[in-house]
């Protein structure tokens, strides 16, 4: 059962509505709507997080320019960012993130698919670059671990990333925590074949 179910556009609240439009017409220009399903294939409902988005539809606005913003932040290559987003929904066990960054990973990156299915599963594989290394292992102490980031960890993804690429991972990082929880409160579920 859903907590917040996906509504077609025509029984949204018109305050929703432009909401509506603005997430569609992101996901339909963006890598991201080609890799994973976004809405229904029954009555384009939009599904994951999106209706938690379109429950407060400033705010959901917002945070979608806030993913568009986040895609021109320099120095993290797609490996090592999809690497970390898939570390943290391992870690928060996230089910649709898991889901459609999986997908994501196979179309936009060159992980293998054992190295994308084992961080997907919370573990780290082999044979992964100096920048997908650092990213895993920087996105997963963040993820699942209370204090600071440990120093030498910190040193380490600025020599692999640089600043800029170290600063791009942590706000990577912090965004899909924020997407994982929302995930995780609505308990959203993953959407199954010919949905």
């Amino acid at each position: 059962m859903f907590r917040l179910p996906p509504l077609p556009r025509s029984d949204l609240p018109p305050s929703s509505h432009q909401a509506h439009d603005t997430i569609t017409s992101f996901f339909a220009s963006s890598p991201l709507g080609s890799a994973f399903d976004y809405k229904r294939k029954a009555d384009e409902a939009l599904i994951g997080p999106m209706p938690f988005y379109l429950a407060s539809p400033d705010i959901g606005q917002d945070v979608l320019g806030l993913v568009g913003k986040l895609a021109t932040l320099p120095g993290l290559s797609l490996e090592a960012r999809e690497t970390a987003i898939l570390a943290v929904g391992a870690k928060f066990k996230a089910g649709y993130e898991l889901y459609a960054h999986t997908r994501m990973a196979m179309q936009t990156t060159k992980l293998e698919e054992r190295q994308v299915d084992k961080i997907a599963k919370g573990e780290k594989p082999e044979g992964l670059d100096e920048e997908s290394s650092v990213a895993y292992d920087v996105a997963a102490y963040l993820a699942g671990t209370p204090g600071p980031l440990p120093q030498e960890l910190w040193e380490r993804s600025v020599k692999a990333l640089g600043k800029e690429g170290t600063v791009a991972l942590v706000h990577y990082v912090g965004f899909y925590a924020c997407t994982c929880i929302v995930l995780n409160a609505m308990d959203a579920p993953v959407p199954e074949d010919g949905e």
